[in-house]
């Protein structure tokens, strides 16, 4: 039987997922709605500065959907490393991430619009019922 999560519209899904061994990025579920809203926004800033689109809307989809990101056992760290340095979560970072990597930007793309993924309520339910 095929399951489907659906959420409610007014309903906040967020969860952290492991991006490797020992970093996990916090990611906001985006509905079909908001992946329009993404577009729409997309195609009237190409028309009006020329800007690449698809950089453009990945940027837009990394602020909706990426609310963090940290080393998975000190938290005080920020997990990601960029030329040798810790790379702070901030929405400039998140542009470089969306743009310049693309394993960083198929992760967030992948799982952000997976809404089984957030079904946090499939998660509590005893595997073997």
């Amino acid at each position: 039987m095929g399951k489907v999560a659906i959420f409610e519209d007014d309903e906040v899904r967020e969860k952290w997922f492991p991006y490797d061994d020992d970093t996990e990025v916090l990611l906001a579920y985006i509905d079909r709605q908001g992946l329009q809203k993404i577009n729409t926004k997309t195609i009237k800033a190409g028309k009006l500065t020329g800007t690449a689109q698809a950089d453009y809307s990945n940027c837009l989809l990394g602020h909706k959907a990426v609310k963090g990101w940290r080393k998975i056992k000190d938290h005080d760290h920020p997990g990601l490393i960029v030329k040798g340095q810790p790379l702070p979560f901030s929405l400039e970072n998140i542009d470089l991430l969306m743009t310049k990597s693309l394993e960083f930007s198929r992760f967030v793309n992948e799982r952000c619009t997976d809404a089984e993924l957030f079904d946090i309520e499939d998660e509590e339910e005893p595997k073997n019922a």
